[in-house]
C-alpha cells in the first residue's frame, strides 16, 4: 500500500470529517490535504491524487462522482439598494456592475468598496464574509455542484477507500479487507479484556479471598 495520499480542495468545501476518518482508518499513510484555487490543475500536474472540484464534469482523463449541491448567493455592499428587496431574482441584477476574478479577501474588499456585486456559492461567501458585505439568496440562480474526481490512468490504490469514507461506508464494509480485519481484531481484543476484567470483579464480589463463605450474624 502507498504510504502517501494527497487531496486538494477549493475554498468553501469542508473536508475535515472525511480526512479525520481516513487518518484513523489508515494511521500509517501520510495524508496530505491542501486548499487550492485550481484543484483540477493540481490533479493534472500530479500534485494531488484526488480532488474535490466545483462545477466540474468527467472527461476522458478523469472520473467524477457528484457529492452535493449548494445555493448561489449575490454579495454586495451592505447598503446597496438591492438589500431593500425581500426576494431577489437574476433579472433584478441586470445592469449592475460586477466584480470579476477568483474569490479572495481582495475580491470581497472590492465588493465592500462598492465596485460591484458578485455571484458566489454560499459556502464561499461565508468563508470570505465581512461586516460591510451582505449576501442574499437568489430564487432562480443555478446551484453550485461539488464532486470528487481522480485520474482514469494510474489511480491511487486508496481512492476507493476514500470514496467509501465520503459515502459513509464503515471499515467493516470497506473494499479493503486488511482494514476491516484489523479493526475487527482490535474490537475482539477490547471485548475480551472487558469480559475478563468483568469476570474477575464478579468473582471477587461473590467470595472472600480465603474461599470460605461468611456467616451473617444476627
Amino acid at each position: 500500500m502507498s504510504s502517501r495520499f494527497a487531496i486538494a480542495f477549493p475554498l468553501g468545501v469542508t473536508v475535515g470529517k472525511w480526512t479525520r476518518a481516513f487518518e484513523q482508518r489508515f494511521p500509517r499513510v501520510e495524508l496530505v490535504v491542501r486548499p487550492s484555487d485550481e484543484p483540477l490543475a493540481a490533479l493534472a500536474a500530479g500534485d494531488a491524487d484526488m480532488v474535490f472540484a466545483r462545477d466540474a464534469e468527467p472527461d476522458d482523463d478523469r472520473h467524477l462522482i457528484p457529492l452535493y449541491t449548494e445555493d448561489v448567493v449575490v454579495v454586495m455592499h451592505h447598503e446597496h439598494l438591492l438589500t431593500l428587496e425581500e426576494k431577489l431574482h437574476l433579472a433584478d441584477l441586470e445592469g449592475e456592475p460586477r466584480v470579476a476574478g477568483e474569490p479572495s479577501e481582495a475580491f470581497m474588499r472590492s465588493v465592500a468598496e462598492g465596485d460591484g456585486i458578485a455571484l458566489l456559492p454560499a459556502s464561499v461567501a461565508k468563508a470570505l464574509r465581512r461586516k460591510d458585505v451582505t449576501a442574499m439568496h437568489l430564487k432562480d440562480a443555478p446551484q453550485s455542484r461539488i464532486g470528487l474526481t481522480w485520474p482514469r490512468e494510474g489511480q491511487h490504490p486508496l481512492v476507493d477507500d476514500f470514496i467509501g469514507i465520503v459515502r459513509g461506508r464503515t471499515a467493516h464494509s470497506s473494499r479493503n479487507p486488511e482494514v476491516a480485519a484489523r479493526e475487527a481484531a482490535d474490537g475482539r481484543k477490547a471485548g475480551d479484556k472487558r469480559e475478563s476484567a468483568g469476570g474477575r470483579k464478579a468473582a471477587d464480589k461473590r467470595t472472600p479471598a480465603d474461599g470460605r463463605k461468611r456467616t451473617r450474624r444476627r
